[in-house]
């Protein structure tokens, strides 16, 4: 395939559904309107659903149940999900000029065995791209018809239920929120799964780059010093162009990042103590029944994408790290004292691992997906805890 086919499959999914959110990196122009498409869903999901849902709090405070269900239902993940468009669109310098890098780094790749790992890249992050988007559709389209099926037996009900300033039980103004809770939902849906699965594309490029400069490094061997000199300095600046290529990522989305790993506790932390509730009361009916479909596809998805930046994080560390054995296992027991010690100094500076944080608090690896699953657990129990002490108390 030439370089622009092998781009498209790369990233070509993802450059679909961010140009159809308004988040695809492209110049600003203040005059242009399309500059400001993204402003639609972010209007779509803070209107109908996060200030709605928020506002209504205050007011349902002392009903567990109810507060659990604004939680759970909507709340915290379409608010994650609207934090996550204004940050990618914020972000668009950066964003472009890593596409920018990419698309370089495509273009600069001729040889064979290079190349096939690039591909290997980009078959991994266009599969964890189509399934996590249909996944995601899975789950809205599973609520929704939880959602119809309920207001059915039930009466006429909110998508999510929130207060309005206006009377939103009434025709058309009901029929109009639900419409607009809808899309709201949907744009949330295509945002959570695309901006994951783009920062994953970015993380898996470096990681793949990486593999081709360790492979480089290697392999390296020069008749002559002066030879062995200028490839080994083409090695110390493209590691260096690498590891400012990852902390770019590093610098403009960990804050995002903290905001999704706190977003995933709390969301399987009121998701499955809703379950858990239901269970424990008896409640074995037929809402139950939809609300557990709901929940297992959902509570999949999100461990999923949680546990999608707990390994770019941990593949990009131990890449990173590779680097240095690299060098040790290159033919140096052949070189100079002084050329041996320019590959110490690639050692060293290999020490110091590549890494994704949330907020820099901490790094996403295997052990973080574990603990955030503990701690889930433990707020579970906490919350039922607490739930059981006001009943007693009632």
């Amino acid at each position: 395939m030439s370089t622009e086919a092998d781009l498209e499959y790369g990233y070509g999914w993802n450059r679909y559904t961010m140009t159809f959110m308004g988040l695809w990196p492209e110049n600003r122009n203040l005059g242009r309107i399309s500059s400001y498409r993204a402003m639609v869903p972010i209007l779509m999901m803070l209107c109908f659903v996060c200030a709605p849902q928020s506002a209504n709090l205050p007011f349902i405070w002392g009903d567990f149940d109810l507060v659990i269900e604004n939680l759970s239902m909507g709340n915290i993940t379409i608010t994650i999900s609207m934090l996550k468009t204004v940050v990618f669109w914020s972000n668009s310098r950066h964003l472009k000029a890593l596409v920018t890098c990419m698309t370089k780094d495509w273009n600069l790749t001729v040889d064979k065995r290079d190349r096939k790992t690039m591909l290997d890249v980009a078959r991994i992050t266009r599969s964890l791209s189509i399934y996590s988007t249909l996944l995601c559709q899975t789950v809205l389209v599973t609520y929704v018809a939880m959602r119809c099926y309920m207001i059915r037996q039930i009466g006429r009900q909110m998508f999510f239920r929130g207060y309005f300033p206006y009377n939103a039980t009434v025709s058309p103004l009901y029929e109009f929120t639900f419409v607009g809770q809808i899309l709201g939902a949907t744009y949330a849906a295509i945002t959570y799964t695309t901006v994951d699965t783009f920062i994953a594309t970015l993380v898996l490029h470096t990681c793949g780059q990486l593999s081709n400069l360790r492979r480089e490094l290697t392999d390296l061997r020069a008749g002559t010093s002066e030879e062995f000199q200028a490839r080994l300095g083409k090695i110390v600046i493209r590691h260096e162009y690498l590891n400012r290529f990852a902390e770019t990522i590093e610098d403009n989305f960990n804050m995002m990042l903290l905001m999704q790993m706190l977003g995933c506790s709390v969301q399987l932390c009121c998701q499955c103590l809703q379950a858990f509730m239901s269970v424990v009361s008896g409640e074995i009916n037929e809402f139950f029944i939809f609300q557990f479909i709901f929940l297992v596809p959902y509570v999949i998805y999100v461990l999923l994408q949680l546990y999608l930046y707990c390994y770019i994080g941990e593949r990009l560390l131990v890449e990173s790290t590779q680097i240095a054995y690299a060098a040790y296992d290159c033919s140096w027991y052949d070189l100079s004292a002084y050329e041996v010690r320019s590959l110490i100094i690639i050692i060293y500076r290999a020490r110091s691992p590549l890494t994704i944080t949330a907020g820099r608090f901490c790094s996403f690896n295997r052990e973080l997906f574990s603990e955030v699953l503990k701690r889930s657990v433990a707020y579970m129990s906490c919350l039922y805890a607490m739930k059981g002490t006001q009943r007693n108390e009632n």
